[in-house]
């Protein structure tokens, strides 16, 4: 018996072009993810150095009014050219400060700007420097 196949029909065709689309998508969702952690813990980092920088912004605003209180000064360490009386740093950074109550005792606060960050500082002084 002899068997004749004129027409051979190969199941297969089409499954490299299948499976190749299969793993690119794939690759294409595991390099999203990535770049997606990767901005995210940028970005995070961008805001640990702002909130750094208003850190010490805020700690110098401090430091001024202890400066002025000791020295007997009045207490007033914000700019009067600048509109709100915030004081201007080199890096960009802002800071206002307030100073309230009598002496021994005072409430120095303090809040220090940079970008969209900001960190405020409150010393209660009691009994004097």
């Amino acid at each position: 018996m002899k068997f004749s196949n004129k027409k051979t029909i190969n199941r297969e065709e089409g499954v490299a072009l299948i499976l190749t689309v299969i793993i690119i998508s794939a690759v294409m969702l595991i390099a999203s993810m990535i770049a997606n952690i990767v901005i995210t813990q940028m970005q995070l980092v961008e805001d640990i150095g702002s909130s750094v920088s208003a850190i010490y912004a805020a700690d110098s605003g401090v430091e001024c009014q202890l400066y002025n209180i000791r020295q007997g000064r009045s207490v007033d360490c914000n700019s009067t050219d600048i509109p709100g009386g915030n004081i201007m740093m080199f890096n960009g950074a802002s800071v206002k400060t307030s100073a309230d109550g009598a002496s021994p005792n005072y409430t120095v606060k303090s809040l220090g700007s940079f970008r969209s960050v900001k960190r405020q500082f409150q010393v209660d002084i009691v009994g004097g420097l």
